[in-house]
């Protein structure tokens, strides 16, 4: 069964909250007094690349679906066959991601008949490409969505889309989800709005609004519809934290040659292959590789001869794949060139040069090769995200056209959805050759502007200029542990099962289980024709399980408390009308549920699996040394972090920086997005290891940030977790800043409540804290 993180659900159930809200008032954008003509609902799933657009838009409309009595036909596009293809695996029956979708079919939009809508109690979703839109060709067209089907008495597909009649006479929800919006056109739009949709789903990680659907939402505004609430917005942060994308972007410019360049890469990948093959779940790093086809290196306005040997030809690809084979000793079978590289009959490539030419025809075949190593002309194949790619040579020189944004989608994506000790595996690298050193400052302003600003700082840019050296490895001088921790619920299953225990039962229908709701209905006429949909309010909206509604809403407001919640009770079987009091009861109650078990959970220490660090990454100019540090520097310390550093470091303890989101964390508990916390410095005494952080003031008036300073040792543990928290100025137990000297650290009393205690120096307040 999938499941999403946090932020997907919230994401989610965002989508679906707003489409309930729609329905109570659906703005009209036209059409006559007696069959008004409403303005489709609206919404943009805005996010980094790898963030999981896909499963939230199913979780989103399988979730809007299951409220709905009449049940849609949903038509999910997407540029590529490529992608179109994954998702349609995914999401049809066995595949990975249709546990998402409740009481849903899953058909190719080439394979829907007139039948196929007339069984109105379960959802359908049809898949297809957006070349399947294309208004110019739709006269006299090939394209089997406008062929008429002879055993369908003359009607097409788009004709049957724009009736959708189920078998009781109504006239079925069309939802149109696009999951690259930012690719829609006004052309596709104008032809999608024939078949009068009830919703748009668009997604992107960069979100473009084509002017013929802004149009098409004037409506939406003028009825208090803000930017806001259409948008969802996935929060980037969280995105990084989950660890789906990579934590880190290593950007560097070479002014050099091509094999200069490439082997700077390949001494990289090998020393990160050794690292990645080392770890429980080992897996192999991979490369790639983007520049021209078919024009000569040196020249970008000279096309290379096909008509020549192998070793004379100049085409880039041949001259990487060479360089990679005769220089650097790489297994040519581990090596793919995909890109239209001419060749003649006359002069064929070496039987173990490995070319794929057919773009789409040639995926699948390319994908179970499983290369290491692979050869991209400037048009990346769509689709293709391969999470175990790290690096990224791209040739910027001769000013060809790579667009850095794209190539960064490829890189960013993070094996396994999780972190590992040290720097290198959480880091995507690129190497940029140019040709001229300000080429390379207007990539670096690309990447900033297309992921340091869309990812609002959660990933750390490191950009290296052409000239500058490059941040170096600082390995570990001696192995050190630090025990993980776990959420530990006991002491709140017994106030949760009182809470459900309690809750009212609502098997039996009454007024508390029916809702008033609105919904489109259209009446089949003589002659099969459909008059335009009006809309009549019902005694009874449409109803879901109690059990649907408590275990999405705890899910999105925090997910773990579904642990200690008895889903199996017989009375979450009851049906409740949706926005129905009981509806909105069980709202409550999952409210109610989540309050208890953030009061109530406790963070333990844990025996196995301890976290160990490993290398870090900095310019060795940048680095302040010290003596008793487990590397042998740091970088990037600020005014109060450095001071610390030389207070801890001349203790004679051992101590280790910390580094945020890659390196050692702990759970704060807290409803939203589930994140972690990572303290800035990690010092290991004889009986604990002592976690400090001194930038997490704001931490100390929150329930998380208490919960940290009381963790559960584990009691066969050589060492227990001791969490601080340190700040500048002089604080006193309420919180009140009673001036700027000293410094303060806090912790809790024996009665568990706050205590500040403040120090002259941060000497002093060191020798405090590390003294067992």
């Amino acid at each position: 069964m999938t499941t999403l993180f946090q932020f997907q659900e919230e994401a989610a159930a965002t989508v679906a909250d707003r489409f309930l809200e729609y329905l109570e008032d659906p703005p009209q954008g036209g059409g006559t007094k007696k069959y008004p003509k409403f303005t489709p609902f609206f919404q943009a799933l805005s996010a980094l690349t790898g963030a999981g657009k896909t499963v939230v838009l199913a979780e989103a409309v399988s979730q809007v679906a299951s409220t709905m009595a009449v049940r849609p036909i949903i038509i999910w596009l997407s540029v590529g066959k490529v992608v179109v293809r994954q998702a349609f695996a995914n999401l049809s029956p066995g595949g990975k991601y249709h546990t998402l979708l409740d009481n849903t079919r899953v058909v190719t939009l080439a394979d829907f008949t007139p039948s196929e809508a007339l069984d109105a109690t379960s959802a359908l979703l049809c898949f297809a490409t957006v070349g399947t839109f294309n208004r110019s060709e739709k006269e006299n067209s090939t394209l089997s969505i406008f062929k008429s089907d002879v055993d369908q008495i003359g009607t097409s597909i788009w004709e049957e889309l724009k009736v959708r009649v189920s078998s009781d006479g109504v006239r079925r929800p069309l939802f149109i989800v696009y999951d690259e919006g930012h690719r829609l056109t006004d052309p596709q739009t104008e032809l999608l709005l024939e078949l009068e949709p009830d919703a748009f789903l668009l997604a992107s990680a960069t979100m473009k609004l084509p002017s013929r659907l802004a149009r098409e939402y004037e409506a939406l505004g003028r009825a208090g519809w803000t930017d806001d609430r259409l948008v969802t917005r996935m929060s980037s942060k969280a995105v990084v934290e989950s660890g789906l994308i990579k934590a880190a972007v290593d950007l560097a410019g070479y002014n050099t040659p091509m094999e200069e360049t490439v082997s700077q890469l390949i001494e990289a990948w090998r020393e990160a292959t050794v690292e990645a093959a080392a770890l429980p779940n080992p897996f192999q790093p991979k490369a790639m590789y983007v520049c021209n086809t078919n024009m000569t290196a040196d020249d970008a306005y000279v096309a290379d001869d096909p008509k020549q040997l192998f070793e004379q030809r100049q085409a880039p690809p041949i001259l990487i794949w060479r360089y990679l084979v005769e220089q650097l000793g790489v297994d040519p079978a581990t090596v793919a060139v995909y890109a239209s590289l001419k060749v003649h009959a006359e002069y064929p490539l070496p039987d173990e040069f490995i070319l794929y030419r057919g773009a789409d025809k040639d995926y699948e075949t390319f994908t179970e090769g499983n290369y290491k190593h692979i050869i991209f002309n400037l048009g990346l194949q769509e689709g293709w995200d391969d999470p175990e790619v790290y690096f990224a040579y791209i040739d910027k020189s001769m000013d060809s056209r790579i667009q850095i944004a794209q190539v960064i989608g490829r890189v960013l994506r993070q094996p396994n959805a999780m972190r590992y000790a040290g720097a290198h595996l959480n880091t995507a690298y690129f190497y940029v050759r140019v040709d001229r050193n300000e080429v390379f400052a207007e990539v670096a302003d690309e990447v900033e502007k297309e992921l340091g600003a869309a990812s609002g700082g959660a990933i750390k840019i490191t950009t290296t200029p052409p000239g500058k050296k490059k941040p170096i490895d600082f390995p570990v001088k001696v192995m050190m542990e630090v025990p993980y921790t776990g959420l530990n619920s006991v002491d709140a299953q017994k106030p949760i099962h009182k809470l459900t225990a309690t809750f009212a039962d609502y098997r039996e229908p009454s007024v508390n289980t029916t809702g008033t709701g609105s919904r489109k209905v259209s009446r089949q006429v003589i002659g099969g024709d459909a008059v335009d949909g009006v809309w009549e309010t019902f005694e009874q909206a449409s109803k879901v399980s109690a059990r649907w509604v408590l275990h999405r809403e705890v899910q999105r407001r925090f997910r773990e408390a579904l642990d200690v919640v008895d889903l199996k009770d017989g009375k979450l079987n009851a049906q409740v009308g949706v926005n129905s009091p009981a509806f909105q009861q069980v709202r409550e109650l999952a409210e109610k549920i989540v309050n208890v078990y953030i009061d109530e959970v406790r963070i333990k220490q844990r025996l196995s699996n301890p976290y160990v660090p490993k290398t870090d990454q900095a310019r060795p100019d940048e680095v302040t040394t010290f003596i008793n540090a487990i590397h042998s520097g740091y970088a990037g310390l600020n005014s109060l972090e450095l001071p610390f550093a030389r207070a801890v470091d001349q203790t004679g303890l051992t101590w280790c920086r910390n580094p945020s989101r890659v390196g050692y964390g702990l759970p704060l508990v807290a409803i939203g997005a589930t994140s972690n916390f990572y303290p800035d410095f990690l010092i290991w005494t004889d009986t604990r290891v002592i976690c400090v952080d001194t930038k997490g003031g704001h931490l100390v008036r929150e329930t998380a940030g208490r919960k940290l300073l009381h963790i559960q040792p584990h009691p066969e543990a050589a060492r227990r977790l001791d969490i601080q928290f340190v700040t500048d100025g002089f604080w006193d137990h309420d919180l009140v800043n009673q001036g700027p000297d000293g410094y303060t650290r806090w912790g809790l009393n024996d009665e568990g409540k706050l205590k500040a205690k403040h120090f002259d120096s941060l000497a002093e307040l060191v020798e405090a804290l590390t003294r067992d």
